[in-house]
């Protein structure tokens, strides 16, 4: 292949090896190859041929997050595809092997210009974060089932244990409770203590990340401002900071609703138009703190807030897991506009673009882009 011309690259990353495809713009492969899953090695393969003339790098999102970082460094013209996108295009194929994969990928570069917006590759801070809340997460989860199958012992042998969070509060609990059930000529046989040791690690855990993590938010700036927001608290300001990474990619504020899947899906064929539930796509995670949120706004926070008057306002038209959702992607528009003017929450804000909108007697749960 003459090194002046354009070509086009496709990466299947797997943990250990990637295939690599170079297809020329008639959609002819012309190199394929298996490397290591390293930007190094792919920059290497691809000045045999001249960096200059690629005219894109395409990669599903997942594996290959730091190549994609190191392949950025390079000057690589990069792009990242959502992988429920990418596979209905790789579908077309008929076997389904790395080599396949990664030539589609390279004419899916090729072809496709306009396939949507690419995924974003958070920075490693946001990225770090995104861990923390994933750590905490599996945490609790662990908690809960050991704490579920403490409680399911003492419910058999007539007793109840009080689940509670601090230290030490566990073992003190199961031990006041096994002395009453002896007073009472109760026995438990199994040995429960494993489950207590463990269930105090796992308190413990989770007690020093959340105080790390509220230091944190503290230290961010603009989650400091987030927990302004009545309902908004570490947890969700972090969530929301790390899923986002740049305001600045969201030309629209509003635009972050359908990115997190808080947005009705759209049916729309011939003269069928149809809403249905909210996509759900983007990070289930921030989209269930959000959610949580704005459950504690319109059920917990007792200060009133034009938000909060509009979500109550909303729930009783449509029901209260509706505008909750609403309420979420409200919180979402707002935590966007907040980030890109440094201004904390103002509670009695009057007339925002969504109370308009209700007064007019229309339905913001069911008007796309709100």
């Amino acid at each position: 292949m003459p090194r002046h011309l354009r070509y086009w690259v496709g990466l299947d990353a797997g943990h250990q090896e990637t295939a690599v495809c170079l297809v020329d713009a008639e959609g002819h492969a012309f190199f394929e190859a298996m490397t290591e899953t390293r930007a190094a090695p792919i920059r290497d393969i691809l000045r045999r041929f001249g960096v200059e003339p690629v005219q894109s790098v395409t990669i599903e999102a997942g594996v290959g997050t730091q190549m994609v970082r190191d392949l950025h460094s390079f000057g690589l013209p990069v792009q990242v595809v959502d992988v429920r996108k990418s596979s209905k295009f790789l579908a077309i194929r008929r076997q389904k092997t790395d080599a396949n994969d990664a030539k589609g990928l390279a004419e899916l570069g090729r072809l496709a210009q306009s396939f949507g917006p690419h995924v974003f590759i958070k920075p490693v801070e946001h990225q770090d974060i995104r861990i923390m809340i994933n750590i905490r997460r599996t945490l609790l989860k662990h908690r809960a089932r050991t704490d579920a199958l403490l409680q399911s012992i003492f419910r058999l042998h007539g007793a109840s244990i009080k689940l509670l969070n601090g230290r030490g509060s566990l073992a003190a609990e199961v031990a006041n409770q096994l002395r009453l059930l002896s007073t009472n000529g109760v026995t438990i046989r199994v040995d429960v203590d494993p489950l207590v040791r463990m269930g105090e690690d796992l308190r413990s855990h989770i007690l020093d990340m959340d105080r790390k993590m509220r230091t944190m938010a503290a230290s961010i700036p603009v989650c400091a401002r987030f927990q302004t927001i009545p309902g908004v608290g570490t947890i969700t300001a972090l969530s929301f900071y790390s899923a986002v990474g740049d305001p600045y990619r969201f030309k629209n504020n509003r635009d972050v609703g359908p990115y997190l899947g808080l947005t009705p899906n759209l049916y729309q064929s011939g003269v069928t138009a149809r809403r249905g539930r909210i996509s759900r796509y983007g990070n289930k995670l921030t989209r269930s703190h959000l959610i949580t949120a704005a459950t504690v706004l319109l059920r917990t926070i007792k200060t009133e807030s034009t938000l909060r008057t509009w979500g109550l306002q909303l729930a009783t038209k449509i029901g209260f897991l509706k505008a909750r959702v609403a309420v979420a992607r409200k919180l979402a528009v707002i935590m966007m506009a907040m980030w890109k003017t440094g201004a904390s929450f103002d509670p009695g804000k009057s007339k925002p673009r969504f109370l308009q909108t209700e007064e007019a007697g229309l339905d913001p749960v069911r008007i796309s882009g709100t």
